[in-house]
């Protein structure tokens, strides 16, 4: 009996399935760019026109949290950073930063959920004294959700992360009531408040593979960006010719550079996002690519459905394609970035922490400081 090792079986395996594979990855990629065009046809797909001077005030919130073990358990350091930039007839400049952080022990329940709570308090708190501040802004960018989805709801059992979860609740429902009359499009001059999440492609492609041609189909399209349902005929049989092709592959086969989809509603089928007071007047997306190497986005807006058209959405989505920066493979806006170059310091800082909280242990610095004076009291 013959035997061969690993190298031998693998080189043999890749001669046989390599041209299947290639067949196949071909053959969906006919069929994307076979729907491309009905697709802009249909405007599900739009290219978005940039100004050659541009004028630009945006103050970017970057975000990022760290888990280091200590003691037998754990601690966590979390931060926020936000940059203030302005773009005068092309040119670039930041204009003030601010940040806000946080140290302490965690114990080992949803550990990662309970601290994508904390970033989003924590880019809301900057968001917050931004706009308690004179300074106009046009655009401001987070990097964590605008709400609380359904996967981010604890379990009854998990006491710790339910309280966190509260306590993010609590703060974005009360911002949304004190500051909802600055943001746009209650105020037609105030900023606009966005949130940018990378990889989350399911909601279009989903959309795609609807009977677009009913009006329960169109449900989660937002017809006011110029969707032209005479086209819709065309998109009939797109499920078939789909079958098979991964979301992210189909999504980059029809947006080019400086494209953007169809916005869509994010509450048709998201009843649980919250608050839901907050929630309700209306959350909507759309994913949209800058150059031809850059990463595709998705953005989140809050507002009244029908207040947005495919004018405000073109505004809005220029501005985020030319501040699209690559940095390592993944695109983030220009302020989130020098955000991001500050947030590097964090992991240092919890190694500091878990440092000097072993030397206190050590050293009984902690019970001498509970006690100290005790003994004047009485």
């Amino acid at each position: 009996m013959n035997r061969r090792n690993l190298a031998q079986t693998l080189a043999v395996e890749s001669q046989i399935r390599l041209p299947g594979s290639a067949g196949r990855l071909l053959q969906q990629m006919r069929e994307i760019l076979s729907v491309a065009p009905v697709f802009r046809d249909a405007g599900l797909v739009k290219r978005v026109d940039r100004p050659k001077v541009m004028d630009l005030t945006v103050s970017g919130v970057a975000t990022h949290s760290c888990i280091k073990q200590a003691l037998g358990g754990y601690i966590f350091a979390s931060g926020a950073v936000r940059t203030d930039m302005q773009i005068h007839q092309n040119q670039v400049s930041t204009s003030g930063s601010d940040s806000v952080s946080e140290l302490d022990d965690i114990d080992f329940e949803a550990q990662r959920r309970r601290l994508d709570l904390v970033e989003m308090r924590q880019a809301y708190q900057l968001v917050e004294r931004l706009l308690q501040q004179q300074d106009r802004v046009q655009l401001i960018l987070l990097d964590t959700p605008l709400f609380i989805s359904r996967d981010m709801i604890p379990l009854k059992r998990n006491i710790k992360h339910s309280q966190e979860y509260e306590k993010t609740k609590s703060f974005i429902s009360l911002f949304w009531q004190n500051y909802r009359h600055k943001l746009f499009p209650w105020d037609p001059n105030g900023p606009v408040l966005t949130s940018i999440i990378a990889e989350r492609f399911s909601a279009i492609v989903s959309i795609a593979k609807q009977d677009l041609r009913t009006d329960e189909g169109r449900k989660h399209l937002l017809t006011t960006d110029g969707f032209d349902a005479r086209k819709s005929e065309q998109l009939s049989d797109l499920e078939h010719q789909l079958s098979g092709i991964g979301d992210k592959r189909f999504i980059h086969g029809i947006l080019g550079a400086f494209t953007r989809t169809i916005a869509f509603r994010m509450t048709e089928n998201r009843s649980r996002m919250e608050p839901s007071e907050a929630v309700e007047p209306g959350v909507i997306g759309f994913h949209y690519r800058g150059g031809h190497s850059s990463q595709i986005q998705m953005v989140q807006l809050a507002g009244e459905e029908q207040v947005w058209n495919s004018e405000l959405l073109n505004a809005v989505a220029w501005k985020l394609m030319v501040l699209d920066i690559q940095s390592q493979r993944k695109g983030r806006p220009l302020p989130q970035l020098l955000g991001m170059q500050q947030l590097k310091m964090l992991d240092q800082f919890a190694h500091y922490y878990r440092q000097g909280l072993s030397d206190a242990m050590k050293n009984n610095d902690v019970e001498e400081t509970w006690l100290s004076g005790f003994d004047e009291e009485f």
